[in-house]
């Protein structure tokens, strides 16, 4: 007889011939390779992947940075209201208008800060509120990954009956279609929280430039200046 009609046909033959086909992390990664061509968790892994604890620390240094932007600015106009008061003269008004024009630009730099705060805090939520989401649909995926990883060993393990591979894949028809669209969700996700962290970047970039060309437009005193009182 040839013994090749022992056998369990492709698929089946396949699935069974793994070591550890009853470890349910390797059953789910052959059932996504087999059905997706990719591994959802590793892509999931690599989309979302990074210290987002670290990045969202980065939004509160830009709000400390902001609020002493807005201290010193104050401080800075307050003081220069005093000065002004007791001091009059030519360089006492080229003064005034320097140390005003510099509170301006700092307080501008608080605004800048705030930006930057505000896209740090936008990717943080996105990355955070995406990573939930693809957790939901990893664990929805996995479980239908071991259900059809089973269902097949099952019909492979009938194969002699000649019905068992045949009854296998008409019960896993349904579970598989879900899976994939449990990965069509999940690549949703993926692609839009890629598109937020782009958009934001992008964001970050125009206000670094600014404040760095703000910084740069903005003139240093000529010379010290040493007052006649002193």
């Amino acid at each position: 007889m040839d013994g090749d009609k022992d056998e369990p046909s492709t698929p089946y033959r396949d699935l069974t011939s793994y070591g550890d086909v009853f470890s349910p992390s390797a059953l789910a990664g052959w059932i996504f390779e087999k059905f997706l061509g990719v591994n959802p968790v590793d892509e999931a892994k690599n989309a979302l992947g990074g210290n987002w604890e670290e990045y969202a620390q980065c939004a509160k240094a830009w709000a400390a940075l902001a609020l002493f932007c807005d201290d010193l600015a104050k401080n800075l106009e307050s003081g220069n209201k005093s000065l002004d008061a007791t001091w009059s003269g030519n360089a006492a008004d080229s003064a005034y208008v320097y140390m005003d024009t510099l509170a301006k630009d700092i307080a501008a730099m608080k605004n800048s800060f705030e930006q930057l705060q505000e896209q740090y805090e936008i990717v943080t939520d996105g990355v955070w509120n995406a990573a939930e989401a693809c957790g939901d649909l990893l664990g929805g995926m996995l479980d239908l990954a071991i259900l059809i990883g089973i269902t097949m060993a099952a019909g492979a393990s009938t194969s002699w009956t000649l019905f068992g591979p045949v009854v296998a894949a008409g019960a896993v028809a349904g579970e598989i279609i879900a899976m994939i669209n449990l990965w069509s969700r999940l690549t949703t996700v993926i692609t839009e929280v890629g598109m937020l962290v782009s958009a934001s970047t992008a964001a970050v970039e125009q206000v670094g430039h600014l404040h760095q060309a703000n910084m740069i437009k903005f003139p240093l005193p000529g010379r010290g200046y040493d007052h006649p009182g002193v």
